[in-house]
């Protein structure tokens, strides 16, 4: 079986010219050199190329993508910090940040008005501490949660108290923008205690970096 030398077309028998690219019939060649010739690069190398062009895409868009949510997360977490980058505040001080304003507005270091069944223990006291919590966006509601607020004497951590004296209004509430609230948090702690400050994490969510207000 003969095959052009130039193009690889089957000549037909005594035919002196290819029918395809009109050149001279001059010898034979094998069904093997006619594929070697016609068929290119091997297949197994045009896949293992596919292969390598879809696999370095993927790590490009992964490491963009990657990049993206890390600068999202920066950028949200940041929103929560102080704007003057502080983490310390004391009575009449405002904590801001990009969603709020919260500013210790009253405390009383030995809080007597409670319920007379709800004495604190032997060599314990109760303080009241009063927050004003502002939302200082444009369109969403703010979330604030007295669960925010954690206590603290002398290194010791204390949750909220209930004092059971409901004209104290709590400082959980959805507040709308633009609008504000006030509210209390009681804790129980011991008398002697020499510090007292109250921590704040302002993404209740996440762990986020917490404020400090102090109190004594």
């Amino acid at each position: 079986m003969k095959y052009c030398n130039n193009c690889g077309t089957q000549l037909k028998e005594g035919e002196g010219f290819c029918s395809n690219c009109g050149t001279k019939v001059g010898g034979t060649q094998s069904v093997q050199q006619v594929n070697k010739k016609k068929g290119g690069m091997p297949a197994w190398l045009i896949v293992l190329l596919v292969l390598g062009v879809i696999f370095f895409l993927l790590v490009g868009c992964v490491a963009g993508c990657t990049n993206t949510i890390n600068k999202a997360v920066e950028e949200t977490t940041n929103g929560f910090n102080d704007i003057n980058g502080k983490t310390s505040f004391s009575l009449n001080e405002t904590f801001q940040n990009k969603y709020e304003k919260i500013t210790m507005k009253e405390v009383n270091l030995d809080f007597k008005d409670y319920n007379e069944y709800l004495k604190p223990a032997a060599g314990n006291k109760y303080i009241m501490v009063k927050f004003e919590v502002e939302n200082i966006g444009e369109n969403d509601e703010l979330y604030v949660s007295s669960l925010s607020f954690v206590a603290s004497a002398d290194g010791e951590t204390y949750n909220e108290k209930y004092i059971g004296n409901d004209k104290y209004k709590d400082v959980t509430a959805t507040v709308g923008p633009k609008k504000k609230t006030t509210g209390y948090v009681f804790y129980e702690v011991p008398k002697d205690a020499k510090k007292i400050v109250i921590d704040y994490n302002a993404n209740f969510w996440t762990d986020g970096t917490s404020i400090e207000f102090i109190v004594k």
